[in-house]
């Protein structure tokens, strides 16, 4: 599963395994300048490569280990060719590197893209549709019995005789045949034109594939966007799946929720979740968070772009993922590499996803702050939606630490908010101080720094990390915008009701006219700048960098 922001370089992942597996030969793949980063096709070579296993070496009987294919203007093959592919084995005496038909065949790749148009891949427009290929494969199958073979030439020829049988047809093929012979009377070759049901090289040729409604045939025209993308990977899977080929097929998915309403989307997410059951290899790109499965977090690829334009990947095995959590404050025996991913899953919602599509996530207790705090940092410059920011609530304060360490470990940059309970006494203050250290934990910071007596009583106190609401989110409004937001608080019950969230949201909506106190100004430019990274102070310390590859 590929996540990410747009252009961050999940299409080139895609391409390159369409290049390796794809249906055209690797070897006659030729890139344009625009392929080349800053179009500078002399200076950099594009190299292609793959880790495989199960491919029989047919060379020494080993097994192949990787393919490689490079494309380099500046150092080209024999007889000028920019192109390389080559394949390498696992037994080091083997120095073969000329990649044969049953090496290249033994494992394919699928590949659709967004554009899924299923007219054209239901069609015989070129031998690559998947029609084509499906067939192609069918009638491989077919050749092997010769008595059936035989069998359905007999039965095809019964129908062109009945074709010839209709008078208006034998008297258009006569004189077709004999206007086509006279026309090319001067060409090197002779056209013989003959109506027949069947292409004789392929008798499947002549089948069609076409939907239906309440049993009546349809057009493809007549389908929407989305039936036809769900109808074009239901057709992908069924080809992936014939005749045993699961083992040996790559199916490549680019954006499986384009053109679905959302319920669309959560439904066909839980059928593509079961795809990889009998071995087909699924690699799925996507910006929905309902394809993003939790429960196998060592499937989650995460991919973005440095500051110097370069993509960079982060993927986790269980094991790394675990030691990363334990390393960060979570409980070494608890934490195990087979139950993470349950662990997170059933915590998670929507919105807690969502925030791995971000460019810098902003981790909060609840809905209230996810709510009214966007519009508060809006009024002062921020808009966290074009920034590519999410304010995310994560359903209480004793989660924020776990999010934390997941969102760091796939290397998604986060900032936490959570109150201070001061209000709070007895055994309900000292559960949630230690919810507090477990935050600190996760930040790299002493765990002490979360009892209360040494966190600020400032309405917000800001730093690097992470920033205190005293004693709480309302709490916090109440003292940096006194009587207004009180007025404007007590206000929105009439207009959205007694949710304590959307109420917040009002007041804080209705402020932003108003212009802020001094205080609340300083306060909320103070974590505007923290949000974006922009302030270091000497009470935190980074987390190491995720492991890129």
């Amino acid at each position: 599963m590929l996540l990410g922001e747009n252009n961050a370089g999940k299409s080139n992942i895609t391409r390159a395994l369409d290049i390796l597996f794809g249906d055209m030969w690797p070897a006659s793949r030729r890139l344009e300048e625009h392929d080349f980063h800053g179009r500078d096709s002399d200076g950099i070579a594009v190299r292609v490569g793959a880790h495989v296993s199960g491919i029989p070496c047919p060379y020494c009987g080993g097994e192949v280990s990787s393919f490689k294919w490079e494309h380099d203007q500046s150092s080209p093959a024999a007889g000028g060719d920019p192109v390389t592919y080559s394949f390498a084995c696992s037994a080091d005496y083997c120095q073969r590197t000329f990649v044969k038909k049953e090496m290249r065949t033994a494992l394919s790749a699928s590949v659709l893209d967004a554009d899924r148009r299923l007219d054209y891949q239901l069609s015989y427009a070129s031998k690559f549709t998947m029609l084509s290929k499906l067939m192609h494969r069918f009638h491989e199958r077919l050749m092997d019995d010769p008595a059936r073979k035989d069998q359905l030439a007999d039965l095809f020829l019964q129908l062109v005789g009945e074709f010839g049988g209709v008078p208006e047809f034998a008297k258009f093929k006569e004189i077709l045949a004999s206007t086509a012979a006279d026309f090319g009377q001067n060409l090197s070759y002779r056209l013989d034109i003959d109506f027949s049901a069947y292409d004789p090289s392929n008798f499947f040729r002549s089948l069609r594939v076409h939907p239906t409604l309440a049993d009546e045939v349809r057009n493809f025209d007549e389908l929407g966007t989305g039936q036809s993308q769900v109808l074009a990977l239901a057709f992908a899977y069924a080809y992936a799946m014939a005749y045993g080929q699961s083992d040996g097929t790559i199916l490549v998915i680019d954006e499986p929720e384009a053109n679905l309403h959302p319920l669309a989307q959560r439904w066909l997410a839980t059928r593509l979740g079961a795809l990889t059951a009998p071995g087909l290899q699924v690699v799925i790109t996507t910006h929905s968070p309902h394809f993003v499965d939790l429960a196998r977090p060592e499937n989650l690829v995460m991919v973005s772009k440095d500051a110097d334009g370069a993509t960079r990947v982060v993927q986790r095995s269980r094991d790394d993922l675990r030691d990363y959590l334990v390393e960060h404050g979570a409980d070494a025996d608890r934490t195990q590499p087979d139950s993470i991913g349950g662990f997170y899953a059933a915590s998670a919602t929507t919105e807690i996803v969502s925030g791995l599509f971000s460019r810098r996530c902003v981790l909060v207790e609840g809905i209230t702050e996810a709510l009214a705090l966007p519009e508060l940092l809006r009024a002062r410059g921020l808009d966290v939606l074009r920034e590519g920011i999410a304010i995310v609530s994560v359903e209480g304060i004793g989660n924020i630490a776990k999010w934390h360490r997941l969102y760091t470990a796939l290397g998604i940059e986060c900032y936490c908010m959570f109150d201070t309970d001061s209000d709070k006494k007895g055994n309900n203050a000292a559960n949630l101080a230690g919810k507090r250290r477990d935050i600190m934990s996760a930040l790299g910071l002493p765990r002490d720094l979360g009892e209360s007596e040494n966190l600020s009583t400032d309405p917000i106190a800001v730093a690097s990390s992470h920033a205190t609401l005293a004693p709480n989110f309302e709490g916090a409004a109440e003292r940096l915008f006194g009587d207004r937001w009180v007025t404007l608080h007590s206000e929105a019950a009439a207009v959205v009701g007694e949710s304590k969230p959307l109420r917040a949201r009002y007041a804080a909506q209705r402020l932003s006219a108003e212009g802020y106190p001094a205080e609340a100004t300083e306060a909320l430019d103070a974590l505007i700048e923290a949000i974006r990274g922009d302030l270091a102070t000497p009470d935190t310390q980074d987390c190491e960098p995720p492991p890129t590859s």
